[in-house]
């Protein structure tokens, strides 16, 4: 499949170029990472957010526990 793109400027075609040479990548294979990435980015930021509220979810369980190991060494000692 080809793609035209219409309206690039010259400085963001030279960006392309440079950051495709700095990658060891053409400026097509740049531009086709760069675009598969692209689309892929909801479904990453769907996970990442995800992720995060299980960081925080097991964040609060571990504040809680530590909690608990506190009033039990507590109890604890006092015997």
């Amino acid at each position: 499949m080809e793609l035209t793109i219409k309206g690039l400027s010259i400085d963001t075609n030279n960006k392309l170029k440079e950051k495709a040479a700095k990658a060891n990548l053409s400026k097509n294979q740049y531009i086709v990472k760069l675009l598969d990435t692209h689309v892929i980015s909801d479904e990453v930021n769907g996970v990442k957010t995800d992720y995060e509220e299980l960081v925080k979810s097991c964040l609060h369980i571990i504040q809680k526990n530590t909690e608990v190991m506190k009033e039990f060494i507590r109890i604890n000692q006092e015997d």
